[in-house]
């Protein structure tokens, strides 16, 4: 599978003891991506990407088991009957009080490191430290990012939450799981946003023409995509860029996170949606209440995002300028008038796109959020780091001079 696999390793290994300058922190970066190559983790392959930009970093990434061989659209029976077999031991393992099995394949970390960082989208997915040997004990500090993680799931998830025990400090995205994920783990937990790659994202100096009217990725209404839909029917000039398949392996990791932000950056219109406000007000059985990378990835992208603000606490903290977000009702009735009256305020439209991306430049960068985890655990910025964040604070620079973004609060700065 393509994308982060095990680079080689230097050879010089040091003492036991040697103090370690900051700028030769060690990091090994992991997270089972590869072996469960969805788009969702996406997330965490941007995350550990930009974090390699500006550290002394490895990847530990195994691939997928090979009982996976053969999936697809049309799955072997090979596939099937080892995918059940496999199903069946991993939830026999969980009756007898262990942590199920994993989906990766085993690896072994061959030398020393200072940090260890283990990113996943859900607490089923921890099983996969379980195929990588040695992890614990050679990396001094060890830290855990979980994406998703709903409070009315972690009692069937309790065997592989308790394996957070083994890390120093847990961080998760879910900012309204902590209380409950308190009960399961003995390990510290913080709060830690998402954020997006805004150097790929962002579409200055070289602004493309912005040929997609309406791109919607993703989740979506099925009452406004139908009424997108028809619009675009019935206005052979009105561009809509939407899914047309389900389910699906990402191929190529970097290609996958280029292509979606090469659209942004060409949409005048980006869709996003707090769904727990949509018609049904359920997702998947639980409310969902914590923020949404698309928001991120609009905004970086300089597109107008439209739709709805999320109505958790950590979203108006994070979006709290004019326009981040223009609501657009699911029920509007004329979507061709409602697009002929944004689209005739220019001013308006021009300010918020240069606004969106200054702010994702400064605050929203995955940069900023490696920052603030290791602020949180007591370690310095690399000077990479530091020149990153430098980078992007003056990137904003620009756009709020040359565009006329205004300036707005931006607590999640640090110089």
């Amino acid at each position: 599978m393509p994308g982060h696999g095990n680079r080689e390793v230097r050879q010089e290994i040091p003492q036991l003891g040697e103090e370690m300058d900051m700028a030769d922190r060690s990091v090994l970066l992991s997270s089972n991506y590869n072996a469960w190559p969805e788009p969702f983790n996406g997330q965490a392959y941007a995350f550990l990407n930009v974090i390699a930009q500006v550290e002394d970093a490895d990847f530990l990434m195994p691939g997928p088991a090979p009982h996976s061989a053969g999936r697809g659209v049309n799955p072997s029976l090979g596939y099937l009957w080892h995918e059940l077999s496999h199903r069946v031991m991993s939830q026999a393992w969980r009756r007898l009080g262990r942590p199920g099995l994993s989906n990766a394949t085993p690896v072994t970390v061959t030398r020393d490191y200072d940090v260890f960082l283990f990113v996943c989208q859900f607490p089923l997915e921890l099983t996969a430290l379980r195929r990588m040997k040695n992890w614990r004990k050679r990396c001094g500090k060890a830290y855990a990012y979980l994406l998703e993680g709903w409070p009315e799931r972690f009692p069937h998830q309790a065997q592989e939450l308790r394996m957070l025990d083994a890390f120093d400090h847990v961080f998760v995205l879910n900012a309204e799981s902590i209380p409950a994920l308190r009960q399961y783990t003995s390990t510290p937990i913080s709060f830690l946003p998402s954020a997006c790659d805004t150097l790929l994202a962002c579409p200055y100096p070289d602004t493309p023409a912005r040929s997609i009217d309406v791109l919607s990725l993703g989740r979506r209404i099925p009452e406004l995509h139908t009424k997108l839909a028809a619009l675009a029917a019935r206005d052979g000039n009105f561009f809509y860029v939407h899914d047309v398949l389900k389910a699906g392996a990402v191929v190529d990791w970097a290609e996958h996170r280029s292509q979606s932000a090469a659209m942004i950056k060409r949409a005048k219109y980006f869709i996003a949606y707090d769904f727990t406000v949509d018609t049904v007000g359920v997702f998947k059985g639980v409310r969902k209440n914590a923020l949404a990378t698309r928001y991120f990835e609009g905004t970086a992208g300089g597109a107008i995002v439209l739709g709805s603000r999320q109505q958790c606490p950590e979203f108006a903290d994070h979006f709290d300028w004019p326009d981040a977000v223009i609501e657009l009702p699911p029920g509007t009735p004329d979507l061709g008038a409602f697009f002929r009256d944004l689209g005739s305020q220019t001013e308006r439209l021009e300010r918020a796109r240069a606004t969106n991306v200054s702010q994702a430049l400064l605050r929203h960068d995955w940069a900023h959020r490696w920052d603030q985890l290791l602020d949180t655990v007591g370690l310095p910025r690399s000077a990479r780091l530091q020149q990153r964040i430098e980078q992007l604070a003056s990137m904003a620079g620009m756009v709020e001079v040359a565009h006329g973004a205004p300036r707005v609060r931006r607590h999640d700065v640090t110089a």
